[in-house]
């Protein structure tokens, strides 16, 4: 530290003994002064590091909510191509085969769109299919009627709109079949159908089968969806969040129909409005009933 330099001024007429006497005092009171100030500037130091911690830790905690809060919502989201909860399948124009009607993601807090039914003015019947593909009563629907339907949405006469729901969203398996659609809808939409096809194949041939996340992958395998991000979506649940939800929104309300349908008693199929309430296994019957339906959809059109 420099010394302090005391004004001659204020030493003049002093004599030696009281001028040393002086600046001895002058030189404490300096280094007292300067004491002080190092303390001030110690204290002013550690509350503005006190202030730095506090608003560094605020940052952090606020970031960290945020990041938990996009993970919920990123996991609660839906799969791309199905933001009605259901893959919409229709003619790919040539009258053989189909293909899948692509939309965007449906965002954890929106309320999943409807597909309005034209078929008054397209001609064009709209079907929805609500069922567990592990159910073996879906199965036997299916097997009873899947190719029909398949068939005449090939062709161009109907839309057919694929809900997959879990029965039970408390059973770990039933979700899981689920959420491996959503998977593959999302990365591999026109492997979704062949997917549905192949696990109500699965329950039909072997009722009671156990669909656990391996399994739920060899049958993807079987229908080509074999990449590495597909596998991985089913391997980890990554539409888990979703299926669940999906499921207890169709158990709570279809909104093709106003009439009564309940999900948790097996398949339901609404066409243009009308649910079918036939024999589930009498594929003569749906078609009669698509049949009735049509005629009376585009009857009110001309009338």
């Amino acid at each position: 530290m420099a010394k302090h330099r005391v004004d001659r001024a204020l030493v003049k007429g002093m004599t030696k003994r009281e001028r040393q006497a002086f600046v001895r005092e002058a030189r404490r009171a300096e280094r007292e002064r300067l004491a002080r100030l190092k303390r001030r500037r110690r204290i002013a130091g550690w509350s503005s590091g006190a202030a730095a911690v506090v608003a560094i830790g605020a940052v952090v905690a606020v970031s960290a909510v945020g990041s938990a809060q996009a993970a919920a919502a990123a996991a609660a989201a839906g799969p791309a191509n199905m933001i009605t909860d259901g893959l919409l399948v229709e003619s790919s124009g040539d009258g053989s085969t189909t293909s899948v009607v692509t939309t965007a993601a449906l965002a954890a807090d929106e309320t999943p769109s409807t597909n309005l039914s034209t078929v008054a003015t397209t001609g064009v019947l709209d079907v929805q299919v609500y069922l567990d593909m592990t159910d073996a009563d879906a199965a036997a629907f299916w097997t009873a009627n899947g190719a029909a339907l398949e068939s005449a949405a090939a062709a161009g006469g109907l839309t057919l709109e694929l809900h997959p729901v879990a029965l039970d969203t408390a059973d770990a398996r039933d979700v899981a079949a689920v959420a491996a659609f959503a998977c593959i809808g999302d990365q591999n939409p026109d492997s979704a159908p062949a997917f549905w096809d192949a696990v109500l194949a699965a329950e039909s041939a072997d009722e009671g089968t156990v669909y656990t996340t391996q399994k739920l992958a060899t049958l993807a395998s079987g229908v080509g969806v074999t990449d590495g991000d597909t596998t991985s979506c089913i391997a980890d649940g990554g539409f888990t969040d979703w299926a669940t939800s999906a499921s207890s929104r169709a158990a709570a309300s279809v909104p093709y129909t106003s009439d009564p349908v309940d999900v948790s008693a097996g398949p339901v199929l609404v066409a243009a409005g009308t649910a079918y309430t036939g024999a589930l296994d009498d594929v003569d019957a749906l078609l009669a009933f698509l049949s009735d339906v049509y005629t009376e959809a585009t009857a009110d059109a001309t009338g």
